[in-house]
């Protein structure tokens, strides 16, 4: 009985995973129905389910897999209403960019707590890089094989499928990371903390919002980027991500509804402009955010360093000081080191030898 509790409860823990990575897939999924760009309808700004698809790997391990597929497969059957192979199809690319994207982070030695430089870089090259790539790969050829796209626009169709992937990653993946493990109270000491976390929000919505969608023409939008860098220096990645995620929202929306700088006649130029917006903010503010992070650490290690060093130093000479308890009980004077000015002066006043 009491073996088989141990079995019971992870396979429960695997459903469980199963059936948050399928639903949070499906969730992510159903905006990009809605803020498709393009004339075919195929190109979305960000595909947020990559980001789901990989943070649900990172944090659930290979059990969340099948959720993977079955949200790829329902999302692209349902919602998008395609045939039932084109739905196999693009379920296997979902599932196989996501597992690439894993196995190359494991590969590189990731940590989900991205407090170092190298797990940002790995998350760009490797998650971002070659497992989306290959996936719009992918999905390209099921699209061109299924005759929905041209085979003449397969490169195009992959190129704006792999960066709407590669932006979800950059966008998603980080602020579900953060979510999962944050500590509010470590992250949210005291009640000052707290309000200035949350004017940082307000202020990063508002201001976009205004820069983006206002009649400046986007001649504003540096705007954003102080209150990235204030987020990225006072909270690290437990401000920058969600500041990211608004930045990224407001940037889909305008785009989608034909509002601010990133609208015109040619969507697919639109696309391309908010998308490398989104791609500047995001890299920015990602990769300031992981470096204070790593600075405060090192930081930490070298005081935590010096106390150890100094506790050493103190122990050394509890040590010593015993001998000279002892000497000086006994009453037998420790002998003190010679002075040499002392032997040079005695030396001086001896009268020599008789010869």
């Amino acid at each position: 009985m009491a073996k088989g509790q141990p079995s019971r409860r992870r396979h429960l823990w695997t459903v469980l995973a199963i059936i948050a990575t399928g639903a949070a897939y499906l969730l992510a999924a159903q905006p990009g129905v809605l803020k498709r760009l393009g004339e075919s309808g195929k190109a979305t700004l960000v595909w947020p389910a990559s980001g789901v698809a990989l943070a649900a790997l990172l944090i659930f391990r290979l059990r969340a897999l099948p959720g993977v597929a079955l949200g790829a497969f329902v999302a692209t059957w349902v919602a998008f209403d395609r045939p039932l192979l084109v739905a196999l199809g693009i379920a296997v690319e979902a599932t196989v960019a996501a597992l690439l994207a894993y196995a190359l982070l494991r590969r590189a030695g990731f940590r989900n707590d991205l407090a170092r430089l190298r797990d940002a870089v790995a998350l760009v090259v490797c998650g971002a890089g070659a497992g989306m790539l290959t996936g719009a790969a992918i999905r390209s050829g099921v699209l061109v094989l299924a005759g929905i796209e041209p085979a003449r626009e397969y490169g195009a169709v992959m190129l704006r499928g792999w960066l709407g992937s590669a932006l979800g990653i950059l966008v998603v993946t980080p602020f579900l990371l953060v979510l999962y493990r944050i500590s509010l109270r470590r992250a949210l000491p005291d009640v000052w903390r707290l309000v200035e976390a949350v004017g940082l929000l307000v202020c990063t919505l508002g201001v976009t919002w205004w820069v983006i969608t206002g009649s400046t023409g986007g001649q504003e939008l540096f705007l954003v980027f102080p209150l990235l860098i204030w987020a990225a220096w006072r909270f690290q990645l437990e401000g920058a991500a969600p500041c990211i995620v608004v930045v990224s929202v407001v940037t889909v929306y305008a785009t989608v509804r034909g509002l601010g700088p990133f609208n015109g006649t040619d969507p697919q130029a639109a696309l391309m402009t908010a998308q490398t917006f989104v791609a500047a903010t995001t890299l920015a503010t990602l990769f300031l955010a992981v470096a204070v992070t790593e600075r405060n650490d090192a930081r930490d290690e070298m005081d935590l360093a010096a106390r150890e060093l100094v506790r050493a130093v103190n122990i050394l000479g509890e040590r010593l000081r015993p001998d000279k308890t002892i000497s000086a009980d006994s009453g037998e004077a420790a002998p003190e080191p010679p002075d040499p000015r002392t032997r040079v002066r005695r030396e001086r006043i001896q009268p020599p030898p008789d010869g």
